[in-house]
């Protein structure tokens, strides 16, 4: 997994601050950008009859399909 990925288990979530590094899309410069994520779940066909048993025992289930999402943000200089 990349390190612009956050693995969430069941019940987590992850809110605060998200560090990116700018020099991965050309170099950002300081200012207001749209940023735009997809939310990706398991495909249930996947699954074999036996872990789709499994699955329904689980406290928590488990997102399926894909949940796009966006939201405008505005980067800093870190330079102090």
């Amino acid at each position: 997994m990349s390190k612009e990925a956050v693995l969430l288990n069941p019940g987590e979530n992850l809110d605060g601050t998200f560090r990116l590094d700018t020099k991965l899309f050309g170099g950002l410069k300081p200012g207001a950008y749209r940023l735009e994520a997809a939310l990706t779940g398991w495909v249930a066909e996947k699954f074999s009859d036996s872990e789709r048993s499994e699955l329904s025992r689980l406290a928590a289930p488990f997102m399926r399909g894909e949940i796009p999402g966006s939201t405008s943000i505005t980067l800093a200089s870190s330079a102090k």
